[in-house]
């Protein structure tokens, strides 16, 4: 008795201690989810804070976007100036990576996030490792120098090929990638119609379509289906948007409300 009093308080403080991120959870994410630069509808977006409330709301993947900065360090920045995030006015080429870590990345979100920083590739990868898988979105912004080849180095490096896509509006990089290692799955960005998206999905140096959600019907997924190519629908953030494409079974839908895509898939 004496003894199971003595572990009790060790239980309770178990039980009520903050959700832990842990290596065993990739099995239990939803894999049709992707948590669009993080789960950025509750936190600054494409930071370690936005990436592990991806991991603790279940996500099954993570977007985020990569370039490199003046000293050839890859990191996550969706805009070519970063002062939208930092409040520092210089484009992604003109800043060394030591300035960006310096600078805040969720002052300008309401809420305690004035110490969360930008980080590296490097970092969301080890923190994604075994948790989360990641769509990769290579940034072109006109002044990288080895964007692809830096990328696919640290996926090989940290054994992150079959966890991972690398998407891009810039089919020239995913060719890149291809060649690089050609086990890495790619995906091409699309954002408008075009009278060539059957010769597009021809292609063999992507194997996803990711489209914007309005371009996404029944019959461009089967269009994609026909050429053995997977659809990742972006960014659905309503309800209803929601429905219709996890009835048209869609492999991934990016959202910056993972908790609230699960939910609905909960429900109905």
């Amino acid at each position: 008795m004496r003894k199971t009093l003595m572990i009790l308080p060790v239980l309770l403080a178990v039980a009520f201690t903050a959700p832990q991120i842990t290596h065993t959870m990739l099995a239990s994410n939803y894999s049709q989810v992707t948590a669009h630069r993080g789960s950025s509808g509750s936190t600054p977006e494409n930071t370690l804070r936005s990436f592990q409330q991806a991991i603790l709301d279940h996500a099954g993947y993570a977007e985020l976007d990569v370039q490199e900065t003046s000293d050839g360090v890859v990191m996550v920045m969706h805009d070519d100036n970063v002062y939208r995030t930092t409040g520092i006015n210089k484009n992604m080429w003109e800043i060394s990576s030591s300035e960006l870590k310096q600078a805040s990345a969720g002052s300008w979100m309401k809420g305690d996030f004035k110490d969360v920083k930008v980080p590296e590739l490097r970092e969301v990868i080890e923190l994604a490792k075994g948790r989360i898988k990641l769509n990769i979105e290579l940034k072109n912004n006109g002044h990288g120098v080895q964007l692809a080849k830096r990328t696919v180095d640290l996926i090989q490096a940290h054994d992150f090929v079959k966890e991972c896509t690398v998407t891009s509006f810039d089919a020239n990089l995913l060719h890149e990638v291809k060649t690089l290692n050609s086990s890495i799955k790619t995906g091409l960005i699309v954002s408008q119609k075009t009278d060539h998206i059957d010769d597009l999905m021809r292609s063999s140096d992507y194997d996803v379509i990711s489209a914007a959600y309005p371009l996404v019907d029944e019959a461009f997924v089967k269009q994609a289906q026909n050429h053995h190519k997977e659809v990742y629908v972006w960014t659905v953030n309503d309800t209803r948007t929601m429905k219709r494409m996890l009835a048209l079974n869609v492999s991934s839908i990016i959202t910056n409300y993972p908790d609230k895509l699960i939910k609905i898939m909960n429900t109905d």
